[in-house]
């Protein structure tokens, strides 16, 4: 739906200004992120706080199942008086009420850390965009994929691609072909990473 609506918005700015002087480019944030050195250490500290928030995390689950396991035979062995039994499982049901707070506390932390570290980053991205269509005088630059990573285009030439322009602008200098490896590298990546969670 979105393609639809893309392409149609692109048929009448084209019919519209058929007697204007237009020239159109395209890039994608996606494509450009990931050669960005500032983008890639920011995604490294998330990885680095990520881990150890599952660190802790995992640290009280086990606690718990430890103690729900020793609850459990100690429950089934009728060693244990019910009074006792009743107090252990009211403190083992806070605990799990804590693994829960804090598995969502530490979600909305890592949501904060990654909009904090990549806001500036994407604005920076944002501003070499405006800069490299203001510089080379396009009338638009359009994005090339949508936020899932899909292709808004059906088709599109290489010649109106802006991606190296925008790099260039950011400090990244690198070659039509390496840019073409280092994206097919991404792209495989991706997809082993997602066989890999299948699995």
């Amino acid at each position: 739906m979105k393609k639809i609506f893309l392409l149609l918005i692109l048929f009448a700015f084209t019919a519209s200004l058929q007697a204007q002087d237009v020239k159109i480019g395209y890039t994608s944030a996606y494509l450009i992120l990931p050669h960005v050195p500032a983008y890639m250490k920011a995604q490294d500290s998330l990885k680095k706080t990520e881990a150890a928030l599952t660190n802790q995390l995992m640290i009280k689950q086990n606690d718990f199942e430890a103690k729900y396991k020793k609850f459990e035979a100690d429950r089934q062995s009728g060693d244990v008086i019910p009074v006792l039994l009743r107090t252990r499982a009211n403190d083992l049901q806070k605990l799990q009420q804590e693994i829960t707070q804090e598995r969502e506390l530490y979600s909305q932390e890592l949501q904060k850390m990654q909009a904090a570290l990549q806001t500036p980053i994407l604005q920076k991205v944002k501003t070499a965009i405006e800069e490299v269509g203001k510089e080379n005088g396009y009338t638009f630059i359009l994005s090339s994929q949508d936020g899932m990573g899909q292709d808004n285009f059906l088709f599109s030439t290489d010649k109106i691609d802006i991606t190296l322009l925008v790099l260039d602008k950011l400090g990244v200098k690198m070659t039509p072909e390496q840019l073409a490896a280092a994206n097919a590298k991404l792209e495989a990546d991706a997809i082993a990473a997602e066989k890999a969670a299948q699995n």
